[in-house]
């Protein structure tokens, strides 16, 4: 999971040093959840991480709600920056920076923190309207450059077809989590998952079409 960035954030704590404590919060809220889950997580207990009163918390933060919004939201920023670092040094083809994307986000659910976090964060959108929705805007977010790559190397999906073939990618490699992440069965085949991925989702991203899409080919029905 990568390090939560400092970010402006309007309305509250604009100083120099109020920022620094918003950082403070929002890293220990995350080791909170974590650690103990969201069932764990309140405000007693990342005031008293922290430091502060929980008086002083709700300055920040009036309520739980808004500090996991605010959370998601660093950690996004931190997401996209690495994405645009990896394009970048990948080159100017749109293939090569494809795979690095790929194996930039399959590695990155080795660490504990990414292991942990995320699932603590789809449970709690299972119960929580307002969580849910930012949970979706947040792997929009994180889907943009892979939706981006998709339309550069296949340009001739729609707009909602790009956008299916990648939702399917991201949903794909997330779904590696349980078993490729940190303390789990698989993690120690890491390697050759990321390499399988990188292959699979590179060739059918070149070969996927409108007709696909819209349905499954008579011959490959027939082998199902």
């Amino acid at each position: 999971m990568k390090k939560l960035e400092q970010l402006h954030r309007p309305g509250t704590g604009t100083y120099v040093k109020g920022q620094e404590r918003i950082l403070q919060i929002l890293e220990a809220s995350r080791d909170i959840l974590i650690t103990n889950g969201y069932a764990g997580l309140s405000m007693r207990k990342i005031a008293t991480a922290v430091g502060i009163t929980v008086g002083n918390l709700h300055y920040y933060y009036p309520t739980k709600k808004d500090l996991i919004a605010n959370l998601l939201d660093h950690v996004i920023v931190g997401y996209l920056q690495d994405f645009e670092n990896v394009r970048t040094e990948a080159g100017t083809a749109p293939e090569d920076q494809f795979v690095a994307v790929i194996r930039l986000i399959i590695e990155d659910l080795n660490t504990p923190e990414t292991t942990n976090f995320f699932p603590e964060l789809w449970a709690m959108a299972n119960h929580d309207e307002t969580a849910a929705e930012r949970m979706n805007e947040l792997y929009h977010k994180a889907r943009l450059d892979i939706n981006e790559l998709v339309g550069l190397i296949n340009p001739g999906l729609s707009d909602d077809e790009r956008e299916q073939v990648s939702l399917f990618i991201s949903a794909s490699m997330e779904g590696l989590t349980p078993f490729i992440g940190s303390g789990k069965p698989w993690r120690s085949k890491t390697p050759g998952i990321t390499n399988i991925a990188a292959y699979s989702f590179l060739h059918l991203v070149k070969t996927i079409d409108s007709e696909t899409i819209g349905e499954l080919p008579l011959a490959a029905q027939a082998q199902a």
